[in-house]
């Protein structure tokens, strides 16, 4: 096998997650069948299952590729040296841009997921927030009386509901707006002047 070629097993399962997210896109999750993902992706219905027991699994792989880039950029912005107020308006501006690249996973993930499932998404990015607080506490740069977990949720909640405002629901108030009040909202609440 040449060095450079892909594992045929990785290129399907691309392929199925890229014509899945396609489809639901254009006709909607429950419009959409398993039947036409294969047909478009050119594979056999088992192959399909080889690699995702259900259509709701999709959702969730996507889910979860959506995630892990949130969460690689916020990490990566929390590590530059910066002072906060930029760094929380730079990771806030880099969850929104991706999210607008998976604004067709944020639909179908709003539409597919039960409560469970919604907190198992987010549970990642409240302990990844946490920890960045308590940090940030230790540096004091951030009101050391505010509880990290708590006030985690409540920046996820805050950011993950302008994001649905702007994505979703088609806010008539600019993106850039969004970006500029969440990041002040956040900044006021950790007690950053």
């Amino acid at each position: 096998m040449h060095r450079n070629a892909k594992h045929p097993k990785i290129d399907r399962r691309a392929e199925l997650l890229k014509v899945s997210r396609e489809i639901m896109a254009e006709k909607g999750y429950e419009a959409t069948t398993v039947s036409e993902i294969v047909a478009k992706a050119g594979v056999a219905q088992g192959t399909f299952y080889w690699y995702f027991p259900s259509k709701a699994s999709i959702v969730k792989t996507l889910t979860i590729e959506m995630q892990n880039e949130v969460q690689t950029a916020l990490l990566r912005v929390f590590t530059e040296h910066r002072p906060i107020e930029q760094k929380i308006e730079r990771s806030i501006e880099e969850i929104f841009g991706i999210l607008s690249m998976y604004r067709d996973v944020l639909a179908l993930a709003h539409l597919v997921e039960s409560a469970s499932e919604n907190e198992l998404v987010f549970e990642p990015y409240h302990r990844l927030i946490s920890e960045l607080l308590r940090y940030e506490q230790m540096q004091g740069t951030v009101n050391s009386s505010i509880n990290p977990d708590i006030t985690a949720t409540l920046i996820v909640g805050a950011v993950y509901y302008a994001t649905l405002q702007c994505y979703l629901y088609n806010s008539p108030i600019s993106i850039e707006r969004y970006i500029e009040e969440t990041a002040q909202f956040v900044c006021r609440a950790l007690g950053i002047d």
